[in-house]
């Protein structure tokens, strides 16, 4: 292995049986702060990300950790544990050396003047028009999409729908100003047609066939133009 190989967490055993043993023995739902408690202090070891995979392979791919509450719930409807509860967001989070992500936020700002043609000239903000940008807070960052975007100058303002726990200070509802520059994708959706939504068309190559159809009807688009 070499030095600048890329580690990645593998849980032993996994977190979905840590999960699983610990709603039997309590004989009801974890809460979120449980399953973050319990990921936070289960077992783990660092494996390369290439003999992670074929662990996966071997065993069955894991709760992803940055997700844990979403895919913990999801595990819970196909083993049809009951109450159903909301898995809420599911935040994807990619490495900024991944070439194939630069490349989407490349056509999203080469793409950018077509973006401008579906807002309004007058400014007014546009439900179906949505921007990712990055949100930091101290050393803690999420790519995250806004939509109610609107033009304000050479830049862009558009309104948060969802926050990871870990931002803080921010809230759903808050206006964020975003340049060209900080622009790391847009899409619109027009009657089930989506306008750009570069990085969401490179996670969704990365899925099963089964999962893409899952994703199309999460995000309500029935036709890429």
């Amino acid at each position: 292995m070499t030095d600048d190989e890329e580690l990645v967490p593998v849980f032993v055993p996994q977190l979905s049986v840590v999960l699983i043993t610990a709603e039997d023995k309590k004989q009801r739902p974890l809460t979120n702060d449980e399953v973050i408690e319990l990921r936070d202090n289960a077992a783990c070891i660092m494996m390369a990300r290439e003999d992670a995979q074929k662990m996966d392979e071997r065993r069955g791919v894991d709760i992803d950790p940055e997700n844990c509450w979403y895919d913990w719930q999801i595990i819970r409807r196909e083993l049809g544990r009951k109450p159903d509860l909301d898995p809420g967001p599911k935040f994807d989070f990619f490495r900024s050396s991944d070439p194939q992500y630069q490349e989407t936020i490349r056509k999203a700002q080469e793409t950018i003047e077509q973006f401008r043609g579906f807002l309004p000239n007058d400014g007014a903000p546009r439900f179906e028009a949505s921007i990712k940008t990055r949100l930091t807070e101290d050393d803690k960052s999420a790519l995250m999409w806004m939509n109610w975007t609107s033009k304000v100058g050479d830049s862009f303002e558009a309104e948060l729908f969802e926050v990871p726990e870990f931002l803080s200070t921010f809230q759903v509802g808050d206006r964020i100003s975003v340049s060209l520059e900080s622009l790391a994708d847009w899409m619109v959706n027009i009657d089930g047609e989506l306008h750009g939504g570069f990085s969401l068309r490179y996670h969704r190559t990365n899925l099963s066939p089964a999962e893409q159809v899952d994703f199309d009807r999460h995000i309500g688009v029935t036709k890429y133009a």
